[in-house]
């Protein structure tokens, strides 16, 4: 169950994502003033909807055969085979990752006071996030 309701999720997830970062890079180009209601709101979302995400992740990590076989000492076979070493190390610490970058941009856009800068830090650091997780998204599961 939460391998599936991770695996749902992540569409909408990419999708605001992508989203979020067009706008916030729109709003640098053209030199918008930052408003508090849409730009605040549609960053704000994204991170939210991304910790869900990565709480949906979590549940589905615990949950899985792998960290089963982790518990009983199977991580030397998982790092030496590509596609379980991408689910069981690669992919978890890249979203943790990920979702650290946005909130630190987050963090800068909230305490920023010149209205480019706002912009500027969403567009950076959500989209090193989008870099992130798209680098390390398990494709061949996912699709």
């Amino acid at each position: 169950m939460w391998a599936y309701l991770h695996g749902l999720w992540a569409f909408f997830v990419l999708i605001i994502l992508i989203m979020a970062t067009g706008y916030h890079a729109a709003g640098l180009l053209k030199g918008r003033r930052y408003d508090m209601r849409t730009d605040f709101r549609l960053a704000l979302f994204a991170l939210v909807v991304t910790a869900i995400q990565l709480v949906l992740g979590v549940g589905a990590y615990l949950s899985s055969d792998y960290f089963r076989g982790i518990r009983e000492g199977h991580m030397g076979e998982y790092m030496k085979n590509a596609h379980a070493r991408l689910i069981t190390v690669e992919h978890p610490t890249m979203a943790v990752l990920a979702f650290l970058l946005m909130l630190y941009g987050f963090r800068r856009m909230f305490y920023g006071i010149d209205p480019r800068r706002k912009f500027f830090s969403v567009l950076l650091f959500y989209g090193m996030a989008l870099l992130l997780i798209l680098s390390r998204l398990p494709w061949s599961d996912w699709l």
